[in-house]
């Protein structure tokens, strides 16, 4: 890796989604307590907050912005010379395209991860009234985590409809209890088995 690269990890979704937790997850776990210096980027403020105790204890600082016009090229290079951070952690604000974030990074900042956060309930409903935000979400991350999964969830039109947009996303629930499942739906093939004559 170049000296001068910095990972950046990218946490999207919407409000209630889990990115938060995640977050206070992986700070608890001492993976990144390793002496480095990071940085938080935090675009919104939901209802579940950081332990301050987690992040001193990864070295993480944090800034918090309120609009989607403050996520400037000039903001983001200033948080590169003030902090000078060894990794950075975006909670991104569902709300907020993507691009607005890609465009203005320091050229030394490179995604290395990119999560989406989703409520499985509500999953259907947002894609049904919000699909531009959704798709924008959903085509460049690694993972999408749908929480708060139960019996009522229809996993198969969940997953048709990220396979729409993406390939390789990988797909995980976690149900109520906390525990954590890989999406095992298999993939539409792209023409009919049972055809007389399967055409190719």
């Amino acid at each position: 890796m170049d000296k001068l690269e910095v990972p950046v990890y990218l946490i999207t979704g919407f409000l209630e989604s889990g990115k938060t937790s995640f977050l206070q997850e992986i700070f608890e776990s001492g993976e990144f307590a390793d002496g480095e210096r990071g940085l938080l980027i935090s675009c919104e403020e939901g209802e579940v907050e950081l332990d301050e105790k987690a992040t001193l204890a990864c070295k993480i600082d944090t800034v918090t912005l309120d609009e989607e016009e403050e996520l400037t090229a000039d903001f983001l290079e200033n948080c590169k010379n003030v902090y000078k951070p060894k990794r950075v952690f975006v909670e991104y604000n569902g709300m907020w395209m993507l691009d607005q974030l890609y465009q203005n990074m320091p050229e030394a900042w490179i995604v290395y991860q990119e999560f989406m956060f989703a409520d499985a309930q509500t999953f259907l409903t947002y894609n049904a009234n919000m699909r531009g935000l959704v798709v924008d979400k959903l085509k460049s991350c690694e993972m999408v985590v749908l929480n708060r999964a139960d019996q009522r969830v229809d996993k198969v039109e969940i997953h048709k409809i990220i396979r729409a947009v993406s390939r390789r996303t990988n797909i995980a629930y976690e149900d109520l209890n906390g525990e954590v499942y890989y999406d095992d739906t298999p993939d539409e093939l792209p023409f009919d088995l049972e055809a007389p004559v399967v055409e190719i």
